[in-house]
């Protein structure tokens, strides 16, 4: 207890002096021992050199300095200690994840406000610190990344893009209302629901953006070659983003698994209420629709499952998923005709507002049991792999519609793509009902079958074919990752696949 005493002392006079050239000569002579034991003793409480601990301070002040006032970078670098600007900028960027301008322009969350007050306190921040270091340089990279989206010139294409910027605008905006939650953590170990969202809304980041990669590399493989060329290097970036997020989400979910369950229970009275409303106005959004028979099938299935299925919350995310895609789908056919079809989708919007009203009232509840996510788990793989077969079976039929290839299919050609959805059903069904990686060997069998089959189908389209090889290529992904889960039951791969 003195040992610990007199380290507690020597972060107050830190705190007290954290602008001047402190040594730890100095803050050692200030707490009475020699340099060497304060030395040892700091690293084994704290957790880390005193010098560290001092840079760490300063660059916190520092970034709350550039949010909360207009000093330059220069005068906030000095005001805090540096020697010059460069070398502040690059302890911040080493220590925060994103430069000083970035930091200021994005307005991204201050790691560290508060000082430690005791060992455990200690230890849960320097993980939180680490959270939001990555995610306030995930949020700087997909805010660039949308900046280059809306720079694309090229006719028809640049308002897609500029939607896709805007989706991910919305996304991320999600995001960063997380930051707090996370830099409350160490004060507030016990707030188990935050916990709960910090994980979704980095999970959701990652998935979204896997989908924003893929419908537009959908789309973009009917552009001629030069446009072709020019956009696949956003595709790419998606794709990096949503690698990246989905590796931050696994480390912060097996993070905060160890602290508490994550899953609502006990609901399913009055979530029943809801579920009918929802479906109620799931039917009134498919009867609108005429004709795009793929986006009208998928909203009635949405339909029929909140009447027969046992309602969670896990299910309402799902089906809040699924409303997303179908409105990117439905954005990219609006822009096709010209936006003559846009009235018959209105409903869609209104099912979104109902399925969100149910999702808030399991998170409003004051009594919230909840349980570990599945990480790393067969399950958990097996789940995964058939909520993306179901988005692959949703794009799959878009192609095929008659609003697309339909209209230029003969009747063989038809009746070979009515078998691989035929296909596609089944691999879905049989990895919801499957419960251990005995299956992951079966499905990834299947996966590279209608690979197979999706490869000759393209083929027989020639220039038209484009869409349905990526198609192919991403059921291979999916074959590839159900051997790998087969293997280690472990969900580590960055491959471009959907979630």
């Amino acid at each position: 207890m003195k040992n610990e005493n007199h380290i507690f002392r020597s972060l107050e006079i830190i705190e007290s002096r954290i602008t001047e050239k402190l040594t730890v000569e100095n803050i050692a002579a200030g707490v009475f021992i020699s340099k060497y034991h304060y030395m040892r003793l700091f690293r084994e409480i704290v957790g880390g050199s005193v010098m560290e601990y001092v840079t760490k301070r300063k660059l916190t002040l520092a970034g709350k300095a550039l949010l909360e006032t207009d000093a330059s970078i220069l005068e906030v670098a000095l005001d805090c200690g540096f020697d010059s600007r460069d070398g502040f900028s690059r302890s911040f960027k080493a220590y925060m994840g994103v430069t000083p301008a970035e930091y200021r322009k994005y307005g991204l969350a201050a790691i560290s406000q508060t000082t430690v007050k005791g060992r455990s306190n200690m230890t849960y921040s320097k993980t939180t610190d680490e959270i939001l270091r990555e995610l306030n340089n995930l949020i700087v990279i997909a805010k660039e990344t949308a900046q280059q989206a809306r720079k694309c010139d090229l006719p028809w294409y640049k308002e897609f893009w500029c939607n896709i910027a805007d989706q991910t605008d919305i996304h991320v905006e999600n995001l960063r209302g997380e930051l707090d939650r996370v830099a409350n953590i160490a004060e507030h170990p016990d707030e188990i629901t935050n916990r709960f969202r910090v994980i979704k809304a980095i999970d959701d980041i990652a998935f979204i953006f896997n989908v924003i990669s893929f419908h537009a590399g959908l789309t973009i493989a009917r552009a001629n070659p030069d446009g072709y060329q020019k956009m696949q290097p956003l595709c790419d970036k998606y794709l990096e983003i949503a690698a990246e997020s989905a590796m931050k989400s696994r480390k912060i979910a097996q993070f905060f698994i160890e602290l508490s369950a994550l899953i609502f229970e006990d609901m399913r009275k009055t979530a029943t209420e809801k579920a009918v409303l929802a479906a109620q106005s799931a039917r009134v959004a498919a009867d609108m629709i005429k004709g795009y028979s793929y986006i009208k099938s998928e909203i009635a299935n949405i339909a029929d499952a909140l009447v027969d299925a046992p309602i969670s919350i896990k299910m309402l995310d799902d089906f809040l998923f699924r409303l997303q895609i179908i409105s990117f789908a439905v954005n990219t056919d609006v822009l096709r005709s010209g936006g003559k079809h846009k009235a018959m989708f209105d409903g869609i919007e209104a099912l979104r507002n109902s399925l969100d009203d149910a999702v808030e009232f399991f998170k409003s509840l004051p009594a919230q049991e909840m349980e570990a996510p599945l990480i790393g788990t067969a399950k958990k793989a097996l789940d995964d792999i058939a909520f993306q077969g179901n988005i692959l079976f949703f794009f799959t039929r878009g192609e095929v519609s008659d609003e697309k290839l339909g209209a230029v299919l003969d009747s063989g050609q038809k009746a070979a793509f009515d078998a691989i959805c035929g296909k596609i059903n089944e691999l879905i069904q049989f990895a919801y009902g499957a419960e251990d990686a005995s299956a992951l060997d079966p499905i990834a069998d299947k996966c590279f079958e209608i690979r197979a089959d999706l490869l000759a189908e393209a083929e027989k389209l020639d220039e038209r074919g484009g869409p349905t090889k990526l198609l192919a290529d991403t059921f291979g992904l999916l074959g590839d990752k159900a051997l790998r889960c087969g293997d280690g039951c472990k969900f580590q791969d960055s491959t471009p696949t959907l979630r």
